[in-house]
């Protein structure tokens, strides 16, 4: 069976000669008047000719791997194989004239041959160097697919590196928090780790996905800080505010639940008083905001160790990088003197 890439082939030496044939002899029509029926098989002959002489400079391409040099050494050798293989089709042409009209040919001067010898050279060269254009574009698309492949798997594996940092270390956080509370409460903390369960039972949900809808994202969210509440009781007061436009939106999993795990770490919970965390989200046409505003401070110049220095920023940066590129902005800044804010401007056609 010939494959697709073959069938092109054909079809368009076939279209492409046949067209060239036709116009010539149109052009014979209008110089004589007429048409007989040797100016028609002569006409079949030369398509046949045409894709055979084609089809032999294809053949050397192949043969020495001509696509495999610069592109230089293949005009020059394609301009000197072109010249030999017209040469030899006007030959043959004059030869298969000569047995249709019983062995008589108008006279050809050396310059009328030399003239129609360039025409077919030119008419094989420039075949040549669409040849290769098309076998250039094509493996240059393949390339190109290749690349955004490996792209793609190199980007699966970094986000996947990036997740198995974020989970220990958000179970690690847990875990000690609840195990403050054993002491203190122990119903709580059997409440508390009932909420973590829960937690870990719906990110295992979505360890596979490098995104997820907004609704799925605050569902964890309200489980992670539920759990919060019942280690920090009123010192802890969260707000979540959305509206139905923005549920339909899409993220990188536990990019929220980190911001609210960083706020509370990092501010809240080292309030003697505590404070409170409000997550706001709004949409546009084209994006999604989202506003994370908790008690606390934030200082870029102080320079922390990885633990302290909210893990959550650094690990959020990098996941919207990786999936949005430029298309997506973080900031961190203190909205007042009391409260920091954080700011996300998310796309929303990504998918």
């Amino acid at each position: 069976m010939i494959s697709k890439k073959k069938q092109m082939y054909l079809s368009l030496q076939v279209l492409g000669w046949t067209a060239f044939t036709l116009a010539n002899l149109l052009f014979n029509y209008l110089s004589k008047g007429t048409i007989s029926k040797n100016d028609i098989y002569y006409s079949i002959f030369l398509v046949l000719l045409g894709i055979g002489c084609s089809h032999f400079v294809r053949y050397i391409f192949n043969l020495y791997q001509w696509r495999n040099e610069g592109i230089t050494r293949i005009f020059h050798k394609l301009a000197i194989l072109s010249l030999i293989v017209g040469t030899l089709n006007i030959l043959l042409l004059y030869l298969i004239r000569l047995s249709w009209y019983n062995g008589s040919v108008k006279d050809i001067t050396l310059a009328e041959f030399l003239a129609q010898s360039a025409t077919f050279s030119t008419v094989y060269f420039i075949w040549g160097i669409l040849y290769f254009a098309v076998y250039f574009f094509r493996n240059f698309k393949k390339e190109e697919i290749k690349n955004l492949t490996q792209q793609s798997k190199l980007k699966e594996i970094q986000l996947n590196k990036f997740k198995s940092q974020l989970n220990p270390h958000f179970i690690f956080n847990s875990m000690n928090g609840l195990r403050a509370l054993i002491d203190e409460d122990t119903e709580k903390a059997k409440e508390g780790i009932t909420q973590l369960s829960n937690i870990l039972r719906h990110t295992l949900t979505l360890e596979k996905r490098s995104l997820i809808t907004i609704e799925e994202e605050l569902k964890l969210v309200k489980d992670y800080l539920n759990l919060e509440k019942i280690r920090l009781e009123e010192r802890l007061y969260y707000e979540i505010n959305t509206s139905p436009s923005c549920l339909n939106y899409h993220i990188p999993p536990m990019l929220i639940q980190t911001l609210a795990e960083n706020a509370i770490k990092h501010g809240i919970s080292r309030l003697i008083d505590g404070g409170r965390l409000i997550i706001n989200s709004t949409s546009t046409n084209e994006f999604l905001i989202m506003e994370i505003i908790n008690s606390g401070q934030y200082n870029p110049k102080i320079k922390h160790n990885e633990d302290a220095n909210g893990f959550g920023i650094e690990n959020s940066k990098q996941r919207l990088n990786f999936i949005f590129e430029d298309r997506a902005s973080f900031q961190i800044q203190n909205l007042n003197s009391q409260e920091v804010i954080t700011t996300l401007k998310i796309p929303k056609n990504i998918i």
